[in-house]
């Protein structure tokens, strides 16, 4: 045990060697690579050059006119020239916000006029799919593209916060703020009882974008139907986001230098009351429950003039924590070998008070190598090292703000002796436990490689291969102490916990492009195997006998507790592409995948993926000429096809067991067994997709449409159906379900120019909802305190509870009900309606309410550039999303405890106010009725978020071409800006948690920053 516990001790500490063999090794390869590369900045004869940069015949206004592979450059004037002392083979790069990047070789020449596009008519534009790329204007699926550049410039921990609102159909939900937590993604809704997670692929290996440094993000593409994701077979059915990170560039070596630093502070915090109103309405609450009153009128004055009047849950966060990152690459080669290189470090407080020691860190260090061994051979390496450790309370974050939500505001958070207070009915003081309680520190690497050749045998003819690996190495390391006065955890505790993975995977592409006239076809062979498997173990040791070791195999104690887990599982995969288009006009695409998985039994482990999809750019027709001005593009496609899921438990088909410590009597510890119900006859889930969409380009296509319908049926659902209790174990798994899945998306863009200014707007709009079809005529009802029903005819996950018709107004109509089973109502009480109509409230008058799934998703971004100033704000909402409140989050006086009392209960029943938002205040019995679950906790909460406003400035290129810095930008962010919602008490919209309000808060963060590029 103790050799155990040393190990994972190790791998959860920190190994300085390692980092500095680390840092050198790269250190030395930088310099390697920046020695290859040829200075190609040699001083010749210049010339001198003048040109013009336009764009649609208007000129460009500000474009950057840069040497390339040097820091040489100069900026357009007004009417869009310039003038350039230059070598007579000079490379001339052009560039301004709004347009895509050109190329112009000087070839001698004294004046060149160049041409840019707006980035919407950048039709040669690639775009990433599934093992491969194609160009943007012969897509056939729904496939989007995210600007990463929004990326580099938001005070964001992780690339996720910033996907959201940037995609139609994708839905990110930032629950919380917690350092080292990343927000849930889902694309195009629910489609299946398990899990909805999207596949993510970085650079061909499976992985997280939570673990990545958003500066070395390269292109995002967000698939979303079968025809670009059955080539993923039967892990796509809840879409594929594809990541790449950048590569090198041919040229003189250019330096980045990207720093963010911000202040944190929660977005919104529960509104409570006032000490004195709290006594007042306590009072009330007392005497409405037929006792007493608590607090005399001198009592009541005195919390008005001298107090305590705290608010427990604010004192839980400072007035504002810092962040800050820092990225470094470097970039560059020759025509045989080009490099990328860059570390990245990230470090984020915890806004919690007193925990300055608290936080998330992450240390990034990528190399990315492609070296042109002959004009038809090129080898590619891209690697990846990422730390992350998170430090953080001994305590889980749920008991902490639990307890500071439901404590009066009539007690202060220590006595006057400097001890922590217990106020009554209150067994711990989160505030303590944040500062006394200990710690736990999670430290987690992951180590990730590719390398890939690329052979073309003969023109159109390649061969590709890959390998790749990503291991995790996990430690964790908790001490809780024993809190002095408090019941809450009476022992000194401390634990150590192991996780080790190791994915592979491999690759083999065979493919072939040709045209002839004006016909155009690829195609693409391919094998692939995955692999992966994990361990894990853990060790604990309650009311140890020295709380300043930190080494748990050292110790001893009156509970030992351990435990360990291990699984695999490998996939075996064949997959083909067939591309054609005539003439650019009519484009057809099919692709279909063979997996092979061991998820499932013999006999059943073999799954086929096919998908089939076509377009009509009716634009490129010849009879479109005469409205081609008006209508520049236009272009139809549709697409169907089979995807599946196997995200289910590893060995559902077999018949496993389970061995587990429980009880200890007299320091013998009892293990208990249980054992899981197998189904070997268990086979893949099933996803048919269909879509059709439109690509629609305006006013010289600087205004862009596409709008997308979809609709999904999800069958053979793996879930286990209901069965009696004489069965003695839990229900097996069972392909037992049918979900259909139907929405649509929108999204708009528009360039154009007001004299010197920019502009850019881009906006969405997309909805999707869900109806479970068929699980054999079974219904589950789950929950308590927040009760959701599973039934065919409605969404997954639907609220179910009692429908509400106001409050009880006097006697007669309490005496003539409908009133719940065993409860006695008065005046201001919810009334409930009678669904059956027998005159009684029972558990079958409950109704299904809608579900807490967000619809109607929509976001807009505006942004301008003129000079160097540039300013961009993003707004992001829901439409419709109702979400069940629950507990001390809405329930004046919760659980029958002092506390608490939100700004809203204010507006509570009595004779005076008939018309109130909320019911008579009670306590204890009384309150029977107002706790039953009903409509009258579902809450709307539909948002509009200022998501991110942003300034910044770049300097003229005349200046920085003194200092020899090649770019430099300044700017200043808000994240999360203003929240505008109906959501009752100040609770954040987008809570995701059990509606308790028992969450660390989402963060706004205010930040300045800069990029350099030398």
């Amino acid at each position: 045990m103790e050799q155990a516990t040393q190990l994972i001790s190790k791998s959860g500490g920190r190994p300085f060697g390692f980092w500095r063999r680390l840092l050198m090794s790269m250190a030395s390869i930088m310099m390697l690579c920046a020695i290859a590369s040829p200075d190609l900045s040699a001083q010749q004869g210049q010339i001198e050059v003048k040109g013009k940069v336009t764009s649609q015949g208007e000129p460009v206004i500000g474009a950057g006119v840069l040497v390339k592979g040097t820091t040489t450059g100069t900026a357009t004037d007004m009417d869009g020239n310039f003038v350039l002392n230059v070598r007579p083979d000079a490379v001339l790069t052009v560039s301004s916000i709004g347009y895509t990047d050109a190329e112009v070789s000087v070839n001698g020449r004294g004046y060149i006029e160049v041409e840019l596009a707006p980035e919407s008519l950048a039709l040669d534009d690639v775009v990433v799919v599934g093992y491969g790329t194609q160009k943007k204007i012969n897509l056939t699926g729904a496939v989007a593209s995210v600007d990463t550049e929004v990326m580099e410039n938001r005070p964001i921990a992780n690339a996720v916060e910033a996907l959201q609102g940037s995609v139609p159909g994708l839905v990110i939900q930032q629950g919380t703020s917690t350092p080292g937590s990343s927000p849930s993604m889902n694309i195009r809704g629910l489609n299946t009882l398990n899990n909805n997670d999207p596949l993510v692929i970085i650079d061909g290996l499976e992985g997280s974008l939570a673990n990545l440094n958003p500066s070395d993000i390269d292109q995002i593409s967000v698939l979303k139907d079968a025809s670009s994701t059955a080539i993923y077979g039967s892990r796509a059915s809840n879409g594929v986001i594809l990541v790449t990170t950048k590569k090198g560039q041919e040229g003189k070596m250019e330096v980045s230098y990207d720093f963010n630093y911000g202040f944190q502070m929660p977005t919104s915090l529960p509104k409570l009351v006032d000490s004195w109103i709290y006594a007042e309405l306590y009072n009330e609450a007392e005497v409405n429950s037929g006792r007493p009153a608590k607090f005399t009128p001198e009592e009541i004055a005195g919390f008005r003039n001298n107090g305590p009047n705290v608010n427990w849950v604010r004192s839980l966060y400072d007035d504002w924590s810092p962040q800050h990152s820092h990225s470094v690459s470097m970039t560059g080669g020759t025509d045989k070998l080009s490099y990328m290189a860059s570390i990245g470090y990230l470090d984020q407080d915890s806004m919690f008070k007193g925990s300055k020691d608290y936080g998330y860190k992450r240390f990034n260090a990528r190399m990315n190598l492609s070296h042109k061994v002959t004009d038809r051979l090129t080898i590619n390496l891209t690697s990846q090292f990422a730390r992350n450790t998170i430090t953080d309370h001994a305590y889980d974050t749920y008991w902490i703000v639990e307890q500071a939500n439901r404590m009066p505001p009539i007690y202060d958070i220590k006595n006057p002796d400097g001890t922590y207070t217990y106020p009554s009915g209150s067994n711990a003081n989160g505030l303590q436990r944040i500062e006394q309680g200990g710690y736990t520190q999670s430290v987690n690497d992951e180590l990730a490689g590719t390398l890939s050749a690329e052979w073309e045998l003969f023109d159109g003819f390649k061969l590709i291969g890959s390998i790749g690996a990503r291991t995790w190495n996990n430690g964790k390391h908790t001490h809780r102490n024993a809190l002095e006065g408090s019941s809450a955890d009476v022992l000194d505790q401390m634990q150590e916990e192991s996780y080790r993975s190791l994915y592979t995977n491999a690759n083999a592409m065979a493919t072939y492009d040709r045209t002839i006239d004006r016909h155009t076809f690829g195609v693409m062979l391919g094998y692939a195997y995955e692999g992966f498997s994990e361990k894990s173990f853990w060790t604990r040791r309650d009311n140890i006998n020295n709380k300043y070791d930190i080494m748990v195999g050292s110790l001893s104690g009156d509970d030992v507790f351990n435990g360990a887990g291990a699984s695999d599982w490998s996939m075996y995969s064949g997959f083909a592409r067939l591309t054609y288009n005539y003439d650019e006009k009519y484009l057809l695409e099919v692709n279909i995948r063979n997996d092979y998985s061991s998820y499932f039994a013999k006999g059943n482990r073999s799954g086929l993926f096919p998908s089939v999809s076509a377009g009509w750019r009716i634009s490129s027709e010849k009879f479109w000429d005469r409205i081609r001005d008006y209508i520049p593009s236009l272009k139809l496609r549709a697409s169907y096809g089979l995807v599946g899921n196997n995200r289910i438990g590893a060995y559902s088909y077999m018949q496993t067991v389970t061995v587990t410590q429980g009880t200890s009597f007299n320091n013998q510890l009892a293990n208990t067994v249980s054992f899981a119900s197998a189904n070997p006859d268990i086979k893949w889930e099933k996803t048919a997709m269909a879509d059709v969409g439109v690509d629609l380009g305006l006013l010289r296509n600087n205004l862009n449409l596409t709008f997308d319908w979809f609709y999904n049926r999800t069958s053979d659902i793996l879930f286990g159906l209901p069965v009696p209790g004489i069965f003695g174990n839990g229900a097996p798994t069972q392909n037992a379900g049918v979900v259909d899945t139907s929405g649509w998306e929108l999204s708009v863009s528009y360039l154009f120019k007001t004299g010197p200014v920019n502009h850019h707007i881009a906006g969405n709009v997309s909805d999707s909802w869900n109806k479970v079809v068929d699980i054999k005529g079974t219904q589950q009802i789950n929950g308590t305190d927040v009760t959701t029903i599973l039934a065919e005819g409605y969404p997954m996950n639907s609220y179910y509870a009692y429908r509400t018709d106001g409050f009880f107004q006097n006697e007669e109509e309490c005496a003539a009900g409908p009133v719940p089973d065993g409860i006695t109502v008065k005046p201001g009480d919810i009334r409930f309606v009678d669904k059956t109509g027998d005159g009684r409230i029972n558990a079958d008058d409950r109704f299904v309410l809608g579900n807490d799934f967000p619809r109607y998703l929509f976001s807009l971004t505006y942004g301008f550039e003129v000079k160097g100033f540039d300013f961009s704000m993003m707004w992001q909402g829901v439409g419709r999303r109702s979400k069940w409140m629950r507990g001390e989050a809405v329930e004046a006086f919760h659980n029958n405890n002092e506390g608490p009392v939100l700004d809203f209960h204010v507006d509570r029943w009595t004779p005076s106010n008939p018309d109130a938002s909320y019911p008579r205040l009670t306590r204890g019995s009384e309150s029977a009725n107002t706790m039953l679950g009903s409509e009258f906790w579902i809450r709307d909460a539909k948002y509009l978020r200022l998501k991110n406003v942003q300034v910044g400035y770049t300097f003229p290129s005349k200046w920085m071409e003194k200092v020899k810095i090649q770019n430099l930008r300044i700017y200043a962010s808000m994240q999360n800006a203003l929240t505008f919602s109906a959501m009752p008490g100040g609770w954040d919209p987008e809570y995701t948690g059990d509606g308790s309000g028992r969450a660390y808060p989402v963060a706004r963060v205010f930040s300045l920053g800069l990029n350099v590029k030398f």
